[in-house]
């Protein structure tokens, strides 16, 4: 199992820069290589290429950076057309057609023949494919497409191996102000840069071996985040109680049918949040302003990250004191008469996607993973 972890990065401003002109070209390169790949698809009869030839496509990174670049595109899109794969099964299933035909459709799907125009024979399944069914199954899939959209690279980051990004660990007795460096190759021919990163205590002591791996983007305020892969090997589970029920507090975030009361300073936050937030808005109103700015955008992500943080916190804590078989949570709003309606508004969305009581409950090995989906502030 693979974790990705969030190092603290000390580049000055001269790295950063280049850091992060190297993420625009990554980001450019990247969408004209997906075009490139939907072209391929579209022209061979399903499927995209990783080793496609892409040197003609210009771009400032150098022939090793463009085919990381291509490694990872492909991999996005192969994920999304797994996705509509899924959907394509559901939307003939759910179809009036007669059974052979459905038949057919499917397995013309599970071979990515949605582009072919040639009959054929499945000898596996003794079925004999012609034209119509090609035909039928190029509309059902076009529709399928056309009610999603095509994944967009504009933000995506940076997945880098060893070929463009060299990680080096500090050596012991030698170098104490950094833990590691990473060396990325330049844009063009010249000198590479080196951003130096700070490790903390959490990855240090996860067992895993980590991966000459790294993840590097640009984050919202314009700077330079760094993240290390480790393979961490996942142990199994093994509830030892039914069930534990979480029940939305007042004065604290849950309180369960066990007793326990969690998150005794989540709402004293909140308020201290919601103040801010308030003042900020009223200060920028005041003065004719838009409310919406980059320190309010800020403080609103502070606001979620701090929610998605805490919840996941006390779920996963609980999980480790309990071990349930599953958990089973009330309808969740985290609205209170003592914040704002401002505030109220921006947090409605957390936990709707933590299973309500109607609901299949949640088992404990998908808690973090829902509830990092329920940040809609």
């Amino acid at each position: 199992m693979h974790r990705a972890y969030r190092l603290k990065q000390h580049a000055n401003a001269g790295k950063q820069s280049k850091a992060i002109e190297t993420v625009r070209a990554y980001r450019k390169t990247a969408e004209k290589i997906a075009r490139v790949q939907w072209r391929f698809f579209y022209g061979t009869g399903g499927g995209f290429d990783k080793h496609l030839a892409i040197k003609h496509i210009a771009s400032f990174l150098s022939e090793r950076y463009k085919q990381t670049c291509q490694y990872q595109v492909v991999g996005i899109l192969a994920s999304f057309l797994s996705n509509r794969q899924n959907d394509f099964v559901d939307l003939v299933k759910r179809s009036s057609l007669e059974e052979k035909t459905r038949h057919k459709l499917l397995v013309i799907n599970a071979w990515n023949l949605w582009q072919r125009t040639a009959p054929f024979t499945s000898l596996k399944h003794k079925l004999q494919i012609d034209a119509a069914d090609l035909l039928l199954a190029r509309k059902l899939f076009k529709d399928v497409l056309h009610r999603h959209r095509r994944p967009s690279f504009k933000k995506i980051n940076m997945a880098l191996d060893n070929k463009v990004a060299v990680i080096t660990a500090k050596v012991p007795d030698k170098a104490k102000a950094f833990d590691y460096w990473i060396r990325l190759s330049p844009l063009d021919k010249g000198v590479p840069s080196y951003l130096p990163l700070s490790t903390n205590g959490y990855f240090e002591s996860t067992p895993g071996r980590r991966r000459n791996f790294c993840q590097v983007n640009r984050s919202e305020d314009s700077k330079i985040a760094v993240t290390f892969i480790k393979d961490v090997l996942k142990k199994a589970y093994v509830p030892e109680i039914p069930k534990v029920a979480l029940d939305l507090g007042l004065t604290t975030l849950f309180a369960t049918n066990r007793g326990d009361l969690t998150g005794r300073r989540f709402f004293e936050v909140l308020q201290q949040y919601d103040l801010l937030i308030s003042e900020l808005a009223s200060h920028r109103q005041n003065h004719g302003l838009k409310v919406r700015s980059r320190t309010y955008d800020n403080l609103v992500n502070k606001i979620r990250e701090f929610m998605k943080n805490e919840i996941n916190r006390v779920v996963n804590r609980l999980v480790e004191i309990h071990k349930p078989a599953e958990i089973v949570g009330e309808r969740l709003d985290f609205r209170s008469p003592n914040l704002s309606r401002r505030m109220n508004r921006l947090i409605s969305w957390f936990g709707k996607f933590l299973p309500q009581a109607d609901q299949k409950p949640l088992m404990p090995h998908e808690n973090a993973a829902s509830l990092e989906h329920g940040g809609g502030c």
